[in-house]
């Protein structure tokens, strides 16, 4: 089309350049638009799992554990101060063998050793009952009732050995206490170890999974206020071109 005003031409050409440009960008975004909000929904529906995870199940097991090796190295600690106290009281009439150093607790794990005399026994009935039992069953009730957040395809196999562990002594106790049936005072079962290494494994797994989460949403969140403020700009330049083109 020639108008005869070659200002006019070109201005008319670079509306239609930047409308077109303009289209075509509004397409691409929205393209763009409809993946990330895909993706951003996935990434939530994740980021609300793992945190009902951590909520739920791993956070509550995580300070019950850390919780028991606390309440576990005071009682061990109890009993290396009693046994001590009874060596140099020269006490003589009761074989004593002392936990020798804080390093001896951490090697034997949960082996306190043979109780000696009716103090000790006392004092371990007192933590089986006042403080391992409840904590236990608080675990065994988590893993009861929040078994569809555990992470994984199956129950891991320590899981399984630690209500296997929990159950047998608490049902050799019970029968202690009603039926008088003497027992070692422990379970027949050692303490699974690996129980606490899966269980704080997987809740610092999670938090991590967590924290990139969160980043990756913040970051998602970011890039979708730069492309919107792109095409905001776009859309005010085509209109500007508009105007310059009446004018003219």
């Amino acid at each position: 089309m020639n108008t005869g005003n070659p200002g006019l031409t070109a201005t008319i050409l670079t509306t239609a350049i930047t409308t077109a440009f303009a289209i075509v960008a509004g397409i691409v975004n929205h393209i763009m638009s409809g993946n990330r909000d895909r993706e951003n929904q996935q990434k939530i529906a994740s980021l609300k799992y793992t945190e009902q995870q951590l909520e739920e199940l791993y956070g509550p097991l995580a300070f019950l554990i850390w919780e028991g090796r606390c309440t576990y190295t005071d009682l061990v600690k109890k009993f290396i101060e009693m046994r001590h106290q009874k060596q140099n009281n020269g006490d003589k009439d009761e074989k004593i063998s002392p936990l020798q150093n804080q390093e001896e607790i951490k090697h034997k794990g949960d082996k306190i050793g043979p109780l000696q005399n009716q103090e000790e026994i006392e004092l371990w009935i007192f933590w089986i009952e006042k403080d391992a039992f409840p904590r236990h069953e608080k675990i065994k009730k988590l893993l009861m009732t929040k078994t569809h957040l555990i992470e994984g395809e199956i129950m891991p196999e320590s899981y399984r050995k630690f209500l296997d562990y929990h159950n047998s002594w608490k049902m050799e106790h019970l029968r202690w206490q009603e039926q008088q049936i003497k027992y070692s005072g422990k379970s027949k079962f050692d303490f699974p170890l690996q129980f606490e290494t899966d269980i704080l494994n997987t809740f610092t797994n999670l938090k991590l999974q967590q924290a990139k989460f969160l980043k990756s949403n913040h970051d998602l969140r970011k890039n979708s206020y730069i492309y919107a403020k792109i095409a905001k700009n776009l859309n005010l330049l085509n209109r500007q071109d508009a105007r310059n083109a009446k004018k003219s």
